[in-house]
C-alpha cells in the first residue's frame, strides 16, 4: 500500500469516525474496511503509548506503521481529500492524519506495529502486577476476538483507533494497576470498579470522555 497512495479520500461516517473511500490506485486497496487516525485521535493515542517507552518501544516500529497524511481540500458530504507527506510524526508542522500502512491479512508495518505493542503492553501490566496476577499475549489477543466477533459477524469492520485504544488500556478482569494486582479477601479487585490508564509513569483515573462532542472534534480538525 505504502508504495502506491498519494492521495486518498476519507468520509466522516455516522460513528463519528473517518473511513477510506477512495485512493488514487484502488486496484490493489480494499477500502471498505480500513479506518483512518484523525490529528485528535493521534494525539490521544501518542499519550497512551507513552509509557511504553519504559519498556523498549520502537519509534522505528510506530513511524513505519502508518502512512502520513494532511488535508489537501475539503469536499462535500464530510468528505476530505488527504494527500501523503513523507515526515516523521515528531517532526511534523501540521496536523496529520494517519493511515495504517497495510500489505495483505495479518501482514506489514502496521500488524508488527500491533504485535510489537501488545507485547509492550503485557511487559508494563506484569511489571505492575504480583505473580497471581500474570498475564500473557495470548490473553489480550483472546479478548479482542471475542469482544470483536459480533461486530465481524454482523459485517462490521473495527477502526485502527478502537484498536489501537482497547490495546494500550487493556486490563485483565481481576486486576488493579493502582494496587499492583492485589485481591480482597473475596477475590474481588481492589479499587472497585475505576478504571486506571498509565500516562507518563504515572496514574490516573479515567473519569470522564474525552470523545462525546466529536462533532466539534470534526469541525476543529477542518478548521486547522
Amino acid at each position: 500500500m505504502s508504495d502506491k497512495i498519494e492521495w486518498c479520500i476519507v468520509k466522516l461516517m455516522n460513528d463519528y469516525k473517518w473511513w477510506l473511500e477512495k485512493v488514487n490506485n484502488d486496484t490493489h486497496t480494499d477500502t471498505d474496511y480500513v479506518g483512518v487516525i484523525d490529528p485528535r485521535q493521534f494525539e490521544h493515542l501518542a499519550e497512551l503509548t507513552s509509557p511504553l517507552s519504559d519498556y523498549g518501544l520502537r519509534n522505528e516500529l510506530v513511524e513505519g506503521a502508518f502512512l502520513k497524511l494532511r488535508i489537501a481540500a475539503e469536499l462535500p458530504d464530510s468528505r476530505v481529500k488527504l494527500e501523503f507527506i513523507p515526515t516523521k510524526t515528531h517532526s511534523a508542522e501540521e496536523p496529520l492524519f494517519l493511515l495504517p500502512n497495510v500489505i495483505a491479512d495479518n501482514e506489514g508495518p502496521y500488524a508488527e506495529f500491533i504485535d510489537h505493542i501488545i507485547r509492550l503492553r503485557v511487559k508494563l501490566l506484569n511489571d505492575s502486577a504480583d505473580s497471581k496476577a500474570t498475564i500473557n499475549v495470548e490473553e489480550i489477543e483472546e479478548t479482542l476476538r471475542e469482544r470483536y466477533q459480533e461486530k465481524y459477524i454482523e459485517g462490521n469492520s473495527i477502526h485502527v483507533f478502537d484498536e489501537i485504544v482497547d490495546i494500550l488500556e487493556y486490563t485483565p478482569n481481576g486486576y488493579d494497576i493502582a494496587h499492583k494486582g492485589e485481591f480482597d479477601e473475596d477475590g474481588e479487585e481492589l479499587g472497585g470498579h475505576e478504571e486506571y490508564i498509565v500516562e507518563d509513569g504515572g496514574l490516573e483515573t479515567d473519569e470522564s470522555d474525552e470523545w462525546d462532542n466529536e462533532e466539534l472534534q470534526k469541525l476543529e480538525i477542518l478548521d486547522q
